[in-house]
């Protein structure tokens, strides 16, 4: 056995349109594939390699609380953190970590998709 490579991470959404529109109008990243059927209702958006599985199960009736276990945030790699901020806060993101420079030269900045997963802007200077 060999693992070659990671293929896509699974995140829940109670409003895969809500979550789909962040993902492709916000951040700009195209969706690639779709389930849908028998109760499944799923959307895969390119990460740039990695696919993230947008899972809509309605019903939650709440986001829900930030993750504590498992997976704790996903991080994106940007040519510039701060020009991909500036854009992201125009369209309406907020940020509760502005892009700041972290030990061996990491330029980053923490915000949240809209059911609570942290998403990561960095960039390796």
């Amino acid at each position: 056995m060999a693992i070659q490579r990671s293929h896509h991470i699974g995140a829940v959404t109670p409003d895969l349109a809500r979550a789909e529109a962040f993902y492709t109008q916000v951040l700009g990243l195209p969706v690639v594939d779709r389930l849908q059927g028998d109760g499944m209702n799923i959307a895969f958006v390119d990460l740039g390699g990695t696919w993230l599985e947008l899972i809509e199960q309605k019903e939650r009736t709440e986001p829900p609380a930030p993750n504590r276990k498992g997976l704790g945030h996903l991080a994106l790699e940007v040519d510039d953190v701060d020009a991909t901020y500036r854009d992201l806060v125009a369209k309406g993101v907020q940020f509760h970590v502005p892009p700041t420079t972290a030990t061996g030269g990491i330029r980053l900045a923490f915000f949240r998709d809209p059911d609570g997963l942290e998403l990561e802007l960095f960039h390796r200077e």
